[in-house]
């Protein structure tokens, strides 16, 4: 077991001697009766667990005194492993995600911290182990404590797990929070050289106590069953509520709180800066210390932690805060099977002994049939009875008397004692891996599924109890780690909202992640199936969560493969794109062609006018020509009569109207031709 080890040393101030321990004896007096009875029934529970074969005879009083034999057919071990297996095999990490519109840099860093501390703290296995230690007696604690063996400064975190026997606590509370408990009692046994390694300032007071003293408290640990030992002390820790003063900034134009923790002349100064700043002083809630060594206090005070709330994270199994018996507020999943494992043994017991009974059945034997009386006695293989010449009745003076028969109905009974004790649990066959009936896959998920619902409380009191240890983490290290330290950790400084309390109210909460192989696997599924879905997943991430050994050679070679691919579907787009350019190139050498073709034939129009305008010309020429043919003609008839020269300015006018004609011809044509042809 891992023991907390020094403090710093304002620890170490005694505190008023009398006082805390007439406040211990009033807690132990209220809350002696209810814890004891709890420490018996989870002492009745481990044993169950354990298969303690003498359990019958104290538990019950009808058990048969003439069974000589105690066996033991140990079924609910094989329950609780199942149980716990399943969440060993699906651990949750614990994650810091930001709230929407939060500061992600500060919850990376409390993400990479939390990481740290639970490598370093085997957090998750210890985690773990509660969760058994809940399933069979109800409920362990989770203790966190600072370790300044290796940090005198800031000191690690450490966490241990109390069992249900090595802590008193107040009956009376209601919340997984601890927040109305009254009060926690842990004891150890320690060594002189124990204590005087957590305390080395008062080495001489403790090396003068007297070992080996053992009082009626917490007389369920192994130590007080044992021979006295002259150098173990009792070392206890009481944690008690109590209230401290407290100073609220109230900003009254955004509203937010913070508590105010300097001194009062910087106070005042910021309150002239920021004038919207009131300042309210209230009480608020705390918890505080009182350790005692072998019966004597050597210290009361304040949280050595620097936290308002207790060190400890109750881990619980079934918690029914409205029952008044406490011993039944709290039960694990074995209490409820106790009864079934003891008939489902009386059972087999009773089987085994009528099956013995066959074997050896006995004889009838008439009187002075056998040669020696004491042969009837005799069993095994291969024996030998001498019978009397003068037997009343031969060889028929001796009969085997026959077995009694076994019905069916009994080895019936005893499978059915068998599955009560997995219905109780809400325990199935497909949690189990035994299913024997041939069921197809789905029908099998289906029905795994089922069990799990019964079981989903169990697994969401652990997940309540995570996220409190998260929170707890979280609160401790703000409290205790330097800004070197945390630096050293994260390789870089905090960020400016990282010693603020008010961010993880407001600014980030704590859930759970991925951790283990199944959900690694799972989560590889779930990225393979997105990528089939067309999402751009990188190849690198799809490695990195895939639940495969020598990952780097596999990266390696995949990546250069991609790397290959990818070159040859570049050349093989530099080709495409060459070969589209060629094309692109023609189509634009084809409508160049096209456009010097038209502007071939918008050139043409103008020759053709020009060539219409000369025809015309031309046309009139031959005009102007006729008509002076005319005229010639005209002179030549001169001295012609009358009559005749009328005949003939007629066979003019005539033959100028049909020149006229043809000429109007020409230009229609020629407007006709003007027009390109396209």
């Amino acid at each position: 077991m891992v023991y907390q080890t020094r403090l710093n040393e304002s620890f170490y101030t005694s505190g008023d001697d009398g006082t805390i321990h007439q406040m211990m004896q009033e807690a132990y007096s209220k809350n002696a009766q209810a814890n004891q009875n709890y420490w018996l029934e989870g002492t009745k529970d481990v044993r169950f667990k354990a298969g303690d074969q003498t359990l019958w005879n104290e538990l019950y009083n009808q058990y048969p005194s003439y069974q000589r034999k105690q066996f033991n057919f140990n079924k609910i071990r094989r329950i609780i492993n199942m149980i716990t297996g399943y969440q060993r095999k699906n651990r949750k990490a614990t994650s810091c995600m930001p709230i929407e519109g939060s500061d992600e840099e500060t919850s990376d860093q409390f993400g990479a911290l939390l990481d740290w501390v639970s490598n370093r703290a085997n957090i998750y296995e210890t985690i773990s182990s509660a969760f058994e230690g809940a399933l069979t007696t109800g409920m362990n604690l989770l203790s966190m404590w600072m370790d300044y063996r290796s940090d005198p400064l800031s000191g690690d975190l450490r966490l241990d797990n109390l069992s249900y026997n090595g802590f008193m606590i107040d009956q009376f509370f209601t919340k997984q929070d601890l927040s109305d408990c009254n009060f926690i009692w842990t004891r150890r046994y320690l060594s002189k050289n124990q204590a005087i390694s957590l305390m080395p300032d008062r080495k001489k007071e403790i090396q003068e106590l007297p070992g080996g003293q053992k009082d009626d408290k917490f007389s369920f640990l192994p130590e007080n069953y044992n021979v006295n030992n002259p150098d173990l002390l009792s070392y206890d820790e009481y944690w008690y509520l109590d209230y401290r003063d407290q100073e609220i900034l109230i900003d009254n134009n955004s509203g937010e709180t913070i508590e105010w923790t300097g001194d009062d002349e910087r106070l005042k100064m910021f309150k002239q800066r920021f004038p919207q700043i009131e300042v309210k002083k209230s009480q608020k809630q705390t918890c505080k210390l009182a350790i005692v060594i072998g019966g004597r206090c050597f210290y009361d005070g304040p949280n050595p932690y620097h936290i308002d709330r207790y060190p400890f994270v109750p881990v619980m199994a079934y918690f029914e805060p409205d029952i008044p018996y406490y011993e039944w507020k709290i039960q694990g999943v074995v209490r409820a099977l106790r009864d079934s494992q003891y008939l489902y043994n009386r059972r087999k017991v009773i089987e085994l002994d009528i099956l013995e009974s066959q074997i050896n059945s006995g004889l009838k034997v008439m009187e002075d049939s056998l040669v020696d009386d004491s042969d009837a006695f005799m069993s095994g293989q291969g024996k030998a009875l001498f019978i009397k010449k003068d037997a009343p009745q031969g060889m028929a003076s001796v009969e085997q008397v026959p077995p009694p028969g076994i019905s069916p109905s009994m080895a019936a009974l005893s499978e059915s004692l068998s599955n009560e004790l997995m219905e109780i649990s809400g325990v199935n066959e497909e949690l189990l891996g035994a299913a024997e009936d041939d069921k197809a896959g789905i029908l099998s998920m289906l029905r795994q599924g089922a069990g799990l619902t019964t079981l989903q409380k169990l697994f969401d009191q652990l997940d309540v109890s995570q996220k409190l240890l998260g929170e707890l983490t979280i609160d401790m290290m703000q409290s205790n780690f330097t800004p070197g330290k945390v630096a050293r950790i994260l390789n870089k400084q905090p960020s400016q909202q990282f010693y603020n309390k008010a961010f993880q109210k407001y600014d980030c909460v704590i859930a759970e992640g991925m951790l283990t192989e199944t959900q690694r696997k799972t989560q590889f599924i779930q990225y393979t199936y997105l990528k089939e879905m067309g999402i751009p997943v990188p190849t690198d991430l799809l490695i990195d969560v895939a639940p495969v050994v020598q990952k780097k050679e596999l990266k390696e070679a995949i990546m250069a493969q991609e790397q290959e691919q990818k070159k040859m579907a570049e050349q093989q787009q530099m080709i495409q794109m060459r070969e589209l350019e060629a094309r692109a190139n023609l189509a634009d050498a084809r409508s160049q062609a096209d456009l010097g073709l038209s502007a071939e034939r918008y050139s043409r129009i103008e020759e053709n006018k020009a060539l219409a305008v000369e025809r015309r010309a031309e046309s009139i020429k031959d005009l102007e020509a006729a008509s002076l043919d005319k005229i010639k003609a005209a002179k030549e008839l001169v001295g012609i009569d009358l009559s005749q020269l009328q005949q003939l300015i007629d066979i003019v006018e005539r033959l100028r109207l049909g020149e006229s004609a043809k000429a109007g011809g020409l230009d229609e044509k020629a407007q006709d031709t003007s027009m390109p042809q396209l």
